[in-house]
């Protein structure tokens, strides 16, 4: 089962590749036989049609009765009529007895139970049907929530097989709590047990960039004058209600939908120019392909205007302009230019949502009669007044139109033409490549525009009933979404063929179709480049279409480029994606971050730490007086003050004044966008898109940097659980060998503690080791073109500049003594990048000698105001640079290499000696000093030892939280953390829990606890090992042996001719035979010797060479006759 009919040839070939011939059927017409009643050829017992491989689309799952076609294939209870007791009892037992295999491809298609979808439900259903058969869930992106597992109900981990979580909702609402680290060790549990296998493709070669779309006056023009036009929208509706003395809750849903919908069109519009110039850059040597990806394809908008264009034009001709399906016909027609969708949503709008007229009176419902006659007397004359009421309601005439808001509303259609507004960015994307010639469009609208030979433009149907356009040649489809499919396959295969350099994808062609640069393919040696221009805040949709061009069996590794604006944050979240996905080809094969549908829940705004800041953030800039949300707003509020235009009476004002002039503001754009009250991150996101561009920068980042103090603070509390933690330590050894503690009795799955001791100083050595070998030091140099630019001066170091990288000691004393650090920048400038848009707060990542790299990050300003600097990074790198005569290279390590160890360790004591000696003293103090597991001398602990519950947790977590309830605040979470032994270099994962001894107590007890309660319910395994079946000889031979066709005949017959060897030796088909002492080996068939061409023939062809020896002419009906016994 997967997601689109096309792909049945996708799986022959896949089936092929592997050795196995078994006939693969598409489902639509063999279920199509069945239904008609007519068994035809090949579908009654034995037939060809009945056996093998049924491939079916989950669309044909929820199609009328397919789902009991499907079962009846599959048990062979098709020939069973399902009349009377004896048979439904027979057609059970064979439901019951089938023990096939039913894959699910694109599996998370039914993740949403939750929503009550009918996919979700009817592949719960199957299942349960087929009680015996073997399932396999398919997907690149299966689980990227703990409530998409729904549909997989075979892996045991809830319901009747697991007594600890009866239902599925138990299951989910345990792991919720622990975030995308409990998922991942759900993800090791599975493995133990046998019922998960993960793969990922190397990211090795891919290439991650984000190309920064700078809008231009005119587009920061049109973008603010459309946000002028939404807000006199707003107040001429509000002054027609106000007239009216009216209030319509509808209308405004509709307006904030419309408002919605105009505002990410204009944004993935204002990419455009950018993203084709790239593109044809790439194009202009013939050695790379594009792929462009969207979501949306703005079809519903381009038909709204289309329909009133076509209307418009039928009442000035006096005439009908609608086909025969009722619909206006648009083929006809022909335009100067392409349709602006952002256009067609204003008017549509303003048309059918403007209130020109009281609201009709509501009709009141009336119950329906009861079957037993009304109770009383009273209930029958109530039932008819409610019946008058509602019958005279319906014959009242609708209110008459009120002329004032008439005109209002023909004013605000008139001023839709004064703005400049773009196409729609589909149709603007095709007739710039060159048209449909050139641009392959895999999505599912049904029309577009084109440009024609003259340089007008018309309306082109790609399918969807009879169109005046040319045919395309496909297949008959058996539904529009199977059109649709054929349709996108076609254009994909002319992608991948190089008659078409550009390909366009949407969500609906986001999965199933491959783009890949395929060794199979005519257009191998191009590599793609993938542009996104609208990217999804999703991750599993992110990835599914970065998958389309990135596959196994590919010549090059693709280009990814992330298209932004500086529109909504869309900037800064997409660059912090994009440097993420970067690091992905660094990556080890096991490593859970090299599958990247996890990664980027780290950047998932939308969680319950977002509604915390958004609250936050409502609640400072609604309350008087009016506060800044975050504990670093200062930097973000003076930018916007130094980038804006303020009121005169404020430029000799100071500081403090112009930044509540900037709350102000941000403040009234929350109003204006009519935020406020619930914390609805996603509403938030896309209302403010509405806003003018600097407002819209103002809030999102105010927002950001109050999420940065949530998360900050929950990692203090230890409240933050999100994803895996590595523990990061000079070194780590194991205490002890580890103890079991606990066994899962439904699959025999330990539960063991492993005690480490964590030493996670650092020493001064070490440090000044790690600043010459990281990859990014660069920071602090100044290059030639940034000393133009005082924005990244290094020697800047106001109140508001980003610090320097280097070493810190605190301004007063703590706990006795003053602390020294060090201190690096987290967001470095790379290649152009404005790092003070990326990372507003200037944040810096603190190492101590004693406690080495901490998880929480430190704001430059705080840092300036705790500590002093005492010697930067930049000052020593310059230094080992003169020590040792030329420029070490800092993100490989060759260079040191090439001086020799003794050279570079020499270095460092010359660091040590004359340049640091302050500083290598202070640290020393502190390290050797923290030396101990208690604190001591007013320093935190080097030496601490940790415990992590390794191997199946789920059955002991409802004991782990109770163990842990009455335990320290910050001894309470239960982080999923990991850990690399520095002896044997083992890989450790597991639940972090506390060793104390009365941890541990009561820990055991809590498991003896609930152990006592479910006594009786976990002694039966929910997984039992079947002895294999003994294979059946016929069906294997069958399995292995490829089919002769006519066309395969023929050839082999055309190639014999020329003398090719038909014997056993030169033949390639083998099949694996089991033996009697169950051994295996492999043994060759012989195909059957094949037809020669008749003497004529070859004494026609004599001139060519010299003439073969002439063979006995085999016919068809003989040569099949010699065919395999089997």
């Amino acid at each position: 089962m997967s997601v689109s009919r096309e792909l049945v040839q996708d799986a022959k070939r896949d089936l092929a590749d592997v050795g196995c011939h078994v006939s693969v059927h598409d489902g639509a017409e063999v279920l199509d036989r069945m239904r008609g009643g007519k068994k035809g050829k090949g579908l009654g017992a034995g037939g060809s049609l009945g056996r093998g491989v049924l491939f079916v689309t989950y669309s044909l799952l929820v199609s009328g009765k397919r789902m009991e076609d499907i079962v009846s294939w599959l048990s062979g209870s098709s020939g069973v009529d399902a009349k009377g007791t004896d048979k439904v009892q027979e057609r059970t037992r064979l439901e019951r007895s089938y023990t096939g295999v039913i894959v699910f491809d694109e599996a998370h298609k039914a993740k949403n139970l939750e929503a009550d979808t009918r996919t979700a439900k009817l592949v719960i259903a199957l299942q349960e049907r087929l009680p015996d058969a073997r399932v396999l869930y398919c997907s690149a992106t299966g689980v990227s929530d703990i409530k998409h597992m729904v549909y997989a109900t075979r892996l045991g981990l809830w319901g009747s097989a697991n007594p600890l979580y009866p239902t599925f909702d138990s299951f989910q609402n345990t792991l919720a709590k622990r975030g995308v680290g409990a998922m991942e060790m759900l993800a090791l549990e599975m493995k133990r047990k046998g019922i998960f296998l993960a793969r990922t493709l190397s990211w090795d070669g891919a290439e991650f960039d984000t190309v920064e779309v700078k809008l231009s006056k005119n587009q920061i023009s049109s973008y603010n004058g459309a946000v002028q036009w939404w807000f006199n929208v707003k107040d001429q509706i509000n002054a027609a209600l106000e007239l009216m003395g009216v209030r319509l809750k509808t209308l405004w849903m509709a307006y904030w939908s419309a408002h919605q919908r105009f505002f990410k069109e204009m944004c993935i519009a204002s990419k455009i120019d950018d993203v084709v110039a790239q593109a044809n850059k790439y194009l202009a040597n013939d050695d790379h392909s594009i792929v462009i990806g969207l979501q949306s394809t703005g079809e519903a908008g381009m038909e709204v205007a289309l329909d009133e264009m076509a209307q418009s034009a039928a009442e000035s001709a006096g005439r009908k302009r609608r086909s025969d399906s009722g619909k206006n016909d648009f083929e006809d027609m022909t335009f100067s230019g392409l349709v602006s969708t952002c256009s067609s949503i204003m008017r549509s709008f303003v048309h059918n949502h403007f209130p020109i007229a009281l609201p009709p009176p509501e009709i009141p419902k009336v119950p329906d009669i009861p079957p037993n006659g009304f109770a009383s007397e009273a209930d029958r004359l109530m039932h008819m007044r409610l019946f008058d009421l509602a019958e005279r309601a319906k014959s009242e005439p609708p209110p008459k139109p009120i002329p004032e808001l008439v005109e209002r509303r023909d004013a605000l259609l008139e001023s839709i033409y004064e703005l400049d507004l773009p196409p729609n960015p589909l149709d603007d994307l095709i007739d710039r490549f060159g048209g449909v010639d050139n641009v392959a469009e895999m999505t599912g609208r049904t029309g577009r525009i084109l440009r024609t030979k003259n340089g007008k433009y018309k309306y082109a149907k790609r399918f969807g009933g009879p169109s005046k356009q040319k045919s395309f040649g496909l297949s008959m489809p058996v539904s529009k979404e199977d059109e649709n499919d054929r349709l996108n396959i076609v254009e994909k295969r002319k992608f991948m063929e190089g008659k078409k350099k550009v390909a366009i994808i949407s969500d609906a062609a986001s999965t199933g179709i491959s783009l890949h640069s395929d060794r199979r393919c005519n257009s191998r040696h191009k590599r793609r480049v993938h542009f996104t221009i609208e990217l999804p805040w999703a991750a599993d949709k992110a990835i599914q279409q970065l998958g389309r061009s990135h596959r196994s069996g590919q010549e090059t590794a693709p280009i990814y480029k992330m298209v932004v604006t500086e529109l909504g944050g869309e900037r800064r979240f997409a660059s912090a994606v994009s440097k993420r996905m970067a690091q992905l080809g660094a990556l080890t094969k096991g490593d859970r971050r090299a599958a990247t549908g996890t990664d980027l829940s780290d950047f998932d705004i939308d969680s319950v730490f977002g509604r915390r800041a958004l609250t936050r953030t409502y609640s400072a800039l609604s309350e008087q007086p009016i506060s800044a949300p975050s504990r670093n707003s200062n930097a973000i509020l003076d930018k916007f003050v130094a980038t804006e235009q303020v009121p005169a009476y404020l430029i000799q004002k100071d500081k403090e004044e112009k930044r509540e002039f900037a709350l102000n503001e941000a403040a009234t754009a929350l109003l204006d966008a009519g935020l406020g009250g619930d914390p609805n991150v996603k509403q938030f996101l896309n209302r403010i898109a509405g806003l003018d561009v600097a407002r819209q920068n103002l809030v999102f980042s105010l927002f950001m940097a109050t999420l940065d103090d949530v998360i900050t603070d929950a990692k203090a509390t230890g409240e933050f659980e999100g994803s895996v933690e590595d523990i990061r330590a000079s070194q780590v050894m194991l205490k002890c060998a580890p103890e079991v503690i606990a066994t899962d009795s439904s699959c025999g799955a330990v539960t063991e503690l492993t005690r480490l001791v964590i030493d996670r100083g650092i020493s001064f050595d070490q440090m000044v080791k790690t600043i010459t070998d990281g990859e990014d030091n660069a920071v602090d140099k100044k290059s030639e073109e940034d000393k133009s630019n005082t924005m990244y001066d290094k020697d800047r170091d106001g109140e508001d500049d980003h610090c320097k990288s280097g070493f810190y000691i605190s301004k007063r004393k703590i706990a006795g003594r003053r602390l020294i650090m060090f201190a690096e920048r987290k967001v470095k400038q790379t290649d152009g990048a404005d790092p003070d848009f990326i990372d507003p707060l200037r944040l810096m990542i603190i190492s101590r000698p004693n406690t080495g790299k901490n998880p929480c990050e430190m704001p430059s300003q705080e840092l300036r105001y705790k500590y002093k600097l005492l010697l930067s990074s930049h000052d020593i790198l310059n230094y080992i640079q003169k020590f040792n005569g030329e420029l070490f290279s800092h993100s490989d390590g060759k260079e040191k290499s090439k001086h020799g160890t003794a050279q570079y360790t020499n270095a460092l004591i010359s660091v040590r000696s004359k340049l640091g000696s302050t500083v290598a003293d202070l640290w020393d103090d502190a390290y050797v000093n923290s030396n101990f597991e208690e604190h001591k001398n007013g320093l935190a602990p080097r030496i601490c030892e940790i415990g992590l519950l390794t191997g199946a947790v789920l059955h002991i977590l409802p004991s782990l939280e109770k163990a842990v309830q009455f335990m320290p605040q910050n001894q309470r979470s239960l982080r999923v953390m990991r850990v690399e032994l520095s002896d044997s270099r083992q890989k450790i994962v597991g639940i972090k829990f506390p060793v104390t001894e009365g941890g541990i107590v009561r820990l055991m007890a809590e498991m003896k606890e609930v152990a006592n309660a479910r006594q009786g319910l976990l002694g039966s395994p929910s997984f039992s090992d079947d002895t294999f079946t003994p294979l059946d000889q016929k069906a294997l031979l069958l399995a292995v042996t490829e089919r002769k066709t006519m066309k395969s005949f023929f050839n082999a017959a055309t190639s014999n001719t020329h003398g090719e060897s038909t014997s056993c030796e030169s033949s390639n088909i083998s099949s694996v035979v089991d033996t009697k002492q169950g051994n295996w080996k492999v043994q060759k068939f012989c195909s059957p010797p094949l037809p020669k061409t008749s003497e004529k023939k070859q004494k026609t062809n004599s001139s060519r060479g010299p003439a073969k020896k002439k063979a006995k002419t085999a016919s068809i009906a003989s040569f099949f006759g010699k065919k395999n016994d089997y």
